[in-house]
């Protein structure tokens, strides 16, 4: 108890008033001036008042739609629910991503920016299935390079052109071109339809005898 008054004594004792820096003399030939009674001093570290000079963002006239326009090869993100901020946002839901002749479709994706608040890059999860002109590929997975527009898809992967289809562990699709590279690939191909049966040769009809009738 003791302990305590004198720890408290000491803390309630008045602090000793530093003496105020001493003004540096003025040089040669200058006056010195000084403040104006009730100016006020700002503080070092205080925010800069904003520039009167500067109008702020004119506010959209009513009717007006905030939508970009003149976009070239925009993407085009859709979901149920979308959450985000500068950097990304996650998209949940039916999400579909379309840019240019590229359709992805999956259950959850996240969508990247940059600075200009470009989408530069999508990582798709779930159910995902692509198509870009007759090209499909579908696994649980895909990232999607939107500058160079390379979609890789992994978990299971599979992919179809025309008449092949093809199983791995990476399907590489590269927006409009007509390629499809498979790793660990393994190749099934459709065969024109036919009524022979592999091993069995078509029997050709008897010839008549002459002068009588086949037996």
């Amino acid at each position: 108890m003791i302990e305590f008054l004198v720890m408290a004594l000491f803390l309630a004792q008045p602090v000793p008033a530093q003496a105020a820096p001493a003004t540096p003399p003025a040089a040669p030939g200058t006056q010195a001036v000084a403040p104006k009674p009730g100016a006020l001093t700002p503080k070092p570290g205080a925010p800069k008042p904003l520039d009167a000079g500067t109008p702020p963002a004119p506010l959209p006239a009513p009717g007006t739609s905030l939508a970009p326009v003149d976009l070239r090869n925009p993407v085009d993100l859709s979901a149920d629910h979308v959450t985000g901020d500068r950097a990304q946002a996650v998209l949940t839901g039916n999400v579909r991503v379309k840019h240019q002749t590229m359709d992805i479709r999956c259950d959850k994706m996240t969508a990247y920016y940059n600075q200009p608040r470009q989408v530069t890059r999508v990582v798709c999860a779930g159910n995902v299935r692509a198509v870009d002109g007759d090209r499909q590929a579908r696994g649980e997975r895909a990232d999607y390079d939107v500058p160079s527009g390379v979609l890789v898809v992994t978990g299971s992967p599979e992919a179809r052109q025309g008449n092949t289809y093809v199983t791995g562990t990476k399907v590489r699709l590269v927006l409009g071109n007509e390629r499809v590279e498979v790793e660990n690939a393994r190749i099934l191909v459709e065969s024109p339809n036919s009524t022979a049966v592999p091993g069995t040769r078509k029997k050709t009809p008897a010839t008549p005898k002459p002068g009588g009738t086949a037996p």
